[in-house]
């Protein structure tokens, strides 16, 4: 989804994007898919953005911002990263001036039954936190799945848009390109 939502926010909005990618593992598997479709990527594996890399973020987005000079900057950490931990970090940055941030929090429909058991805190966190939700592969559930999470996530008393989308077919990817950048 989110090189999906890179492409199109490049091709709509013409915006220069960096991806800072944080994979938990010793190996950054995110950031070499993401090279291999020539985006540059500032991978900080062996930890988690926010708790233990917190400074090394704010000395990358420092980096970013004064090397690459871009429009958005996307963090994409680990599937169990705390969003609020790391949006608290940002109010430590100094560097260039960030206009705004946005939590977006990317589900995947597929997957979500299993993910709301096994990850069930990390998720509630990360959904109570968001500003947007985007339901990924809704081509591959049917419109009752996509249904029933939306309930769910509702009932929890999430207050965020949530969008069904699919990174496959490009389905409302114009919509998460409008939640994300306007």
């Amino acid at each position: 989804m989110v090189l999906a939502t890179i492409d199109e926010i490049t091709k709509r909005k013409h915006k220069k994007v960096v991806v800072i990618v944080n994979d938990f593992g010793k190996i950054g598997i995110d950031g070499k898919v993401m090279e291999k479709y020539g985006l540059k990527v500032k991978e900080m594996p062996s930890g988690c953005i926010c708790c233990t890399l917190g400074s090394d973020l704010l000395t990358t987005l420092r980096d970013v911002a004064e090397v690459f000079k871009p429009d958005l900057v996307i963090i994409e950490p680990t599937g169990v990263a705390d969003p609020e931990a790391i949006h608290g970090t940002l109010d430590l940055y100094v560097g260039p001036p960030i206009e705004s941030t946005k939590i977006v929090i990317i589900v995947d429909s597929e997957r979500y039954e299993i993910i709301s058991k096994a990850l069930e805190k990390p998720l509630r966190n990360q959904l109570k936190s968001a500003q947007v939700i985007i339901l990924n592969k809704m081509d591959r559930v049917s419109p009752e799945v996509i249904s029933g999470i939306e309930s769910k996530i509702i009932s929890s008393g999430v207050k965020a848009e949530i969008i069904p989308a699919s990174a496959t077919t490009g389905a409302n990817l114009d919509k998460v390109v409008n939640a994300m950048v306007g």
